[in-house]
């Protein structure tokens, strides 16, 4: 009895042991996935912090130390010395041989009948080494989408500019020369007149003549203004938008609403006008597809951010319309906003309007000349 008491209890203390072992390395693996949930942490910072939690889970943690070098970078705990007391595990990333992970004991510690490593010590190992290669490999294709978008971004601002560019360059071709040659028309009209005062069916003629060509400059000068706002570059976002509103309404018959609360100083050119094409694209939008009766804009600064917010009464959005292929004015919205590094929210529900909300950050340039 007393021989088989000793071996339960001595079998028990094994298990508790080995449990208490494995328990330890449960809570390194749940360390190390807690570390690469945040996406905000760098790569450097994720390999220090596992190598630093990693001498806490072999069976003598008071005498490990531990080291990761990968990719020519050196991690390694305060206490690291490299010593024969040793074990390792190859890292991996993309298949390629990349680094190793290894744990050191500092002198030989006073194991007894157990072994100086564990199998389950050197699993870990291994385990961690794999999992070691896919944060670095996942690490890399966050930097490289990262840099991606950064790069699309710059070439949407680079489009963006071109096409402003462009619109002013046209706007200038229709003020001076459609304009001016209009304009000499009109002038040659009401000296024709003047030479034939007793023709009749002449007079008429030059009459309706020139209320034809009276129209056609002031579309010119809507087309224009609406290529190159003016209006924006010489009295501000403030008076622009009241403008646009103004002329939104008149042209639709929708009821327009314009709340800044925000000086037209704070907004610089580059940010000014991305809100006054953002504003004009909703507007359209609005006309052509709302049925709605009244329109709010409302602009407003916010912590360092311009918040502008764009609601209507009208028929609204379902979610399939406002993901559908067919948005193509949301679409360039997105753009715009996103090239800004912004934020744009819309939301609609059946009967009850469609409201848009986007926000831009007060530092953004632009290339613009």
């Amino acid at each position: 009895m007393r021989a088989g008491g000793k071996r339960v209890e001595s079998n028990s203390a094994q298990l508790i042991r080995e449990l208490r072992e494995r328990t330890k390395e449960l809570r390194c693996v749940y360390a190390i996935s807690k570390i690469c949930e945040n996406p905000d942490v760098s790569l450097e910072d994720v390999l220090q912090r596992i190598v630093e939690l990693l001498p806490a889970s072999w069976q003598y943690a008071d005498l490990a130390c531990a080291r990761i070098a990968l990719q020519g970078d050196d991690f390694r705990t305060r206490n690291f010395a490299r010593t024969r007391y040793r074990q390792s595990a190859r890292i991996f990333v993309c298949g390629r041989l990349s680094g190793v992970l290894e744990i050191c004991y500092l002198c030989s510690p006073r194991c007894g009948k157990h072994a100086l490593f564990l199998k389950a010590e050197q699993k870990l190992l291994d385990m961690v080494a794999e999992r070691l290669g896919r944060i670095v490999e996942l690490k890399n294709a966050e930097r490289e989408l990262k840099s991606a978008h950064e790069r699309l971004r710059c070439l949407l601002r680079s489009v963006e500019n071109a096409r402003e560019n462009e619109r002013k360059r046209i706007a200038h071709e229709l003020h001076d020369e459609l304009g001016h040659a209009l304009m000499a028309l009109k002038i040659d009209l009401g000296l024709l007149r003047d030479e034939c005062p007793g023709m009749t069916v002449i007079l008429e003629k030059t009459r309706t003549m020139s209320a034809s060509i009276d129209t056609t400059i002031r579309n010119l000068q809507r087309i224009a203004w609406e290529l190159r706002p003016v209006l924006l570059e010489e009295f501000g976002l403030s008076a622009a938008i009241s403008t646009l509103g103004e002329e939104f309404e008149e042209r639709s018959g929708i009821r327009c609403l314009v709340r800044v609360r925000a000086e037209s100083g704070e907004f610089n050119q580059d940010l000014s006008l991305v809100l006054y094409r953002i504003i004009q694209e909703l507007l359209t939008n609005v006309a052509r597809h709302a049925m709605a009766t009244k329109v709010t804009i409302s602009l407003e600064k916010n912590k360092g951010r311009s918040v502008l917010s764009v609601k209507d009464n009208g028929k609204g959005l379902d979610q399939e319309t406002l993901l559908g292929k067919k948005t193509l004015g949301l679409l360039g919205i997105r753009e715009r906003v996103h090239s800004c590094g912004g934020t744009l929210q819309i939301q609609g529900q059946p009967n009850r309007g469609t409201s848009a909300i986007i926000t831009i950050p007060f530092s953004i340039t632009g290339e613009r000349k």
